[in-house]
């Protein structure tokens, strides 16, 4: 507890920031996002909600079944699934899907459906600043909901120009999506991503927060673990110490290690478990220049029992406003089968419809019971195990 409260302690100077940028509004968002949101989305922490939100959720199945469930706080969407790029291990490189963005007036009527937002992820299967309308939904967000604002990043696109639109709407993190310490691996994993073009990128926002005296956006980097770059994490960690430091990348700077997403095509290239020299000698480098480090789902033998999934309270808005239950169904190629299973769509049912319907309720409930089947859209989750419900109950194919 102590510790959590240390870590919101050190946003001490962003916090300063935000008051005096975005008022009284603005900083309690912030701070509720760090403090109690628990799917475990980009920028949020839960420092306190494991201590003061965590027991309600044991109680949620009696809740389900009687309806009393309120809309969710915080969601995803897919704002654009065009890519110019051909990413070895995303996959977009593989399916053969029409591509097209979410168009502002869908975007505007699909946000103001939920009431009490705190926290929102525009994401997608493509590169979201190919959408034009892009930076708008963003200074929406900011300006109408004062969320705070995180996005997932390559630094192909986002250019000096546009990083100064970033910085001055607020965006308050950005995931840089940054999968190698080095341009050999970083451009055979990243195929149409050039390396000198995304470091300029990276290291023009870096310069241009200094200049505009801005802590935000924090920069966190997430490197998805391969065959083709797992004997580099702990050069990845000395490539990020030389970006900055705390001042420079922001408060709350990180690095993720996150194991692959694995689909048939990328099946050849999936690392069953980190080697523990390699995570040792990470640790190791990580201490000494001071930098967080999180292995997330790196190992199928790491990953939690289904029943205690929090990932089902931040829906999933897919391309053409498909519901999902999260975004960790996302990245199995398999996008017919999302659509046919998928709780409704949003654009033809009101989210608080789709939410309260009888088939969600009914999931929800099966996620958080021990003895249930398995939901057939969580039938092989990667983020946690179902494997043994599967084995012992069975998947629920019509839930």
């Amino acid at each position: 507890m102590l510790g959590n409260l240390k870590a919101i302690y050190n946003y001490r100077r962003t916090l300063r920031y935000l008051l005096k940028k975005q008022g009284p509004v603005g900083l309690f968002k912030f701070l509720y996002i760090k403090s109690f949101i628990m799917a475990g989305g980009e920028g949020t922490s839960n420092f306190l909600g494991k201590y003061l939100v965590e027991p309600w959720f044991k109680l949620f199945p009696r809740f389900a079944v009687n309806n009393f469930v309120p809309m969710p706080s915080t969601f995803e969407i897919e704002v654009s699934n065009k890519c110019n790029k051909k990413c070895v291990i995303c996959e977009h490189t593989y399916w053969k899907e029409p591509s097209r963005d979410v168009t502002f007036e869908e975007f505007k009527e699909l946000v103001d459906q939920f009431p009490n937002l705190k926290w929102v992820n525009l994401t997608g299967e493509g590169d979201a600043f190919l959408n034009p309308d892009y930076i708008k939904m963003i200074a929406y967000l900011k300006k109408k909901h004062k969320l705070p604002i995180y996005l997932v990043e390559s630094f192909d696109l986002l250019n000096k120009e546009t990083s100064k639109k970033v910085i001055k709407l607020g965006v308050d993190g950005i995931w840089v999506s940054w999968d190698s310490s080095n341009k050999k691996t970083y451009e055979k994993i990243k195929r149409g991503c050039k390396w000198d073009r995304s470091l300029k990128n990276l290291k023009d926002l870096i310069e241009l927060k200094k200049e505009m005296k801005s802590p935000i956006p924090e920069l966190c980097f997430r490197f998805i673990v391969t065959k083709l770059n797992v004997h580099e994490m702990p050069d990845f960690i000395d490539f990020i110490a030389g970006l900055g430091d705390r001042e420079s990348l922001g408060d709350g700077y990180r690095v993720e290690f996150a194991g692959l997403l694995c689909f048939k095509e990328v099946e050849h290239l999936y690392v069953d478990k980190i080697p523990d020299e390699i995570r040792n000698e990470v640790l190791k480098r990580a201490e000494k220049h001071g930098i967080r480090v999180a292995f997330a789902h790196s190992s199928k033998e790491e990953l939690p029992p289904l029943h205690e999934c929090r990932a089902w309270a931040e829906p999933y808005i897919m391309m053409g406003g498909y519901v999902m239950p999260c975004c960790a169904v996302l990245m199995s190629n398999k996008r017919d089968f999302l659509r046919k299973y998928a709780f409704g769509n949003i654009y033809e049912t009101p989210f608080k419809k789709i939410w309260n319907s009888k088939r969600y309720r009914k999931f929800r409930e099966m996620i958080t019971l021990k003895n249930k089947k398995v939901p057939i859209l969580c039938e092989g989750c990667r983020a946690y195990n179902t494997t043994v419900r599967e084995k012992k109950y069975g998947v629920a194919e019509k839930i």
